[in-house]
């Protein structure tokens, strides 16, 4: 029996001594695994810090060109009104010029019409002129009459504001004789 159990001692030795082999390589895979994963997980960290680097430099580079475009359609809005100022202005000043050129155009026909007027009506000024210094003399003597006229009323309303004094100072005498 003491043999037996040797054999058995030494076969349960064995079996140990095969575990033992089986978990280091076990342990030896799950050991390297966790390096691989604990490589994979600084991987990571890494591209996630890069990534988080890149994010902030785009969101720099967004802001960036929103303020460069605020400052281009703030630029826009000003251009376009002044080009529409400008418009109106052209537009205005066409409009003025050809107001204008009308205007000449009249004036130089009606130049022309009095040249022409003044070379056969220069009798007929002659005439004009005499019919208004008439007219200015017959209005001096109107008015010479109206400031005559004028006087004269004057002079009546005097006489009849005398007169009405004198009778109210007559029905008062009159009024006070009554009483008594």
């Amino acid at each position: 029996m003491k043999r037996a159990l040797l054999v058995l001692l030494v076969l349960i030795s064995l079996g140990l001594c095969g575990i033992c082999v089986v978990q280091w390589q076990r342990e030896f895979r799950l050991r390297a695994n966790i390096a691989a994963l604990r490589d994979a997980l600084v991987e990571e960290n890494q591209k996630r810090v890069e990534a988080e680097a890149k994010v902030e430099q785009y969101g720099q580079e967004i802001e960036r060109l929103t303020s460069i475009r605020k400052e281009i359609e703030a630029r826009l809005l000003d251009l376009t009104e002044d080009v529409r100022n400008l418009t109106d202005d052209q537009s205005a000043r066409g409009f003025s010029i050809a107001v204008l050129m009308n205007k000449a155009i009249r004036a130089e026909n009606q130049l022309d019409a009095y040249k022409k007027l003044a070379g056969q009506g220069t009798d007929a000024l002659k005439k004009h002129n005499d019919t208004v210094s008439a007219q200015n003399s017959a209005i001096e003597k109107a008015n010479a009459q109206l400031r005559q006229l004028a006087g004269e009323r004057d002079d009546a309303i005097e006489k009849l504001n005398a007169l009405t004094r004198e009778f109210n100072e007559l029905v008062e005498k009159y009024n006070k004789l009554g009483r008594r």
